[in-house]
């Protein structure tokens, strides 16, 4: 059996001198036993297709794509994926599909998927899922997140467009990975729209535990006092011993849960997540 791997493709940051490339983006790629998954595809396909040649990945053959949500920092490299992998299945919630917009001072900005939906479905084999999905060797999709706690609240100037009318994007089509190891659960995170609470509480009730480690977003750099502090305090409560916090995350909750005894470690491109 070969073992499991996984490397960050993309990440707003790279280490110093590093011959990786960075952008505001996310993408991991995960190899275990023959399979092949990319999880996000980064802002632009120049991006992942370079680093993915810096760490020796052939993303060619890919088993499958799974989108953590439908922005386009996590979607913009799909195209070019998909020439190298036409037909390979393509995993998203079904709101990750619709129109997606950003209130910025300068009016509103669209930021959705840049892949006409019906041009996804000509170019892959589209599997429009809300519910978790099991990928095999371990590795399973949350799906959709439901949500419990009061403090992880949309984001107000988030928004998304359905029959002609916009308003702000609960983004339920917000999922992670799952991947279960003999040291304990990996909990892959695009953006963590859902709240990174909701999240481990969802994978605790399906999957048995909480994860030991988290890598990814967590969406909390415009995080307010309150919801540092609950969300430390809920994450000091779990078994949670690591996360490895990139793209959106912000440098707060880094520092709260670093002084919260839990270790933090600085998400970049080409890491390999262990």
């Amino acid at each position: 059996m070969s073992p499991l791997t996984i490397t960050c493709l993309s990440d707003n940051t790279v280490s110093t001198s590093s011959p990786y490339w960075a952008e505001h983006g996310l993408s991991f790629y995960v190899g275990s036993d023959g399979i092949k998954l990319l999880f996000d595809t980064g802002q632009s396909g120049d991006v992942l297709l370079h680093n993915a040649r810096v760490a020796g990945i052939d993303l060619k053959g890919l088993d499958a794509i799974v989108l953590s949500h439908g922005h386009y920092d996590h979607t913009g490299g799909l195209a070019k994926v998909l020439d190298m992998n036409e037909g390979v299945p393509v995993i998203v919630h079904p709101s990750a599909l619709y129109e997606k917009r950003a209130r910025r001072e300068d009016g509103l900005k669209d930021i959705g998927i840049p892949i006409k939906p019906e041009d996804l479905k000509c170019r892959s084999d589209l599997l429009v899922e809300a519910g978790p999905l099991d990928l095999g060797n371990g590795i399973f999709t949350t799906g959709e997140i439901p949500r419990k706690t009061s403090y992880e609240e949309p984001q107000q100037d988030l928004l998304m467009e359905y029959r002609g009318c916009i308003f702000t994007d609960p983004l339920i089509d917000d999922q992670s990975l799952v991947i279960k190891r003999e040291a304990g659960l990996l909990l892959l995170c695009g953006c963590c729209h859902a709240g990174i609470v909701n999240t481990i509480e969802y994978v605790k009730e399906h999957f048995g535990s909480y994860p030991t480690v988290i890598a990814g977003g967590l969406h909390m750099e415009k995080a307010n006092e309150e919801r540092l502090f609950l969300t430390t305090a809920a994450l000091k409560n779990t078994n949670v011993q690591k996360i490895i916090a990139g793209h959106c995350t912000g440098d707060k909750i880094n520092e709260s849960l670093s002084c919260a005894g839990i270790i933090v470690e600085r998400l970049v491109a080409g890491m390999q997540i262990k």
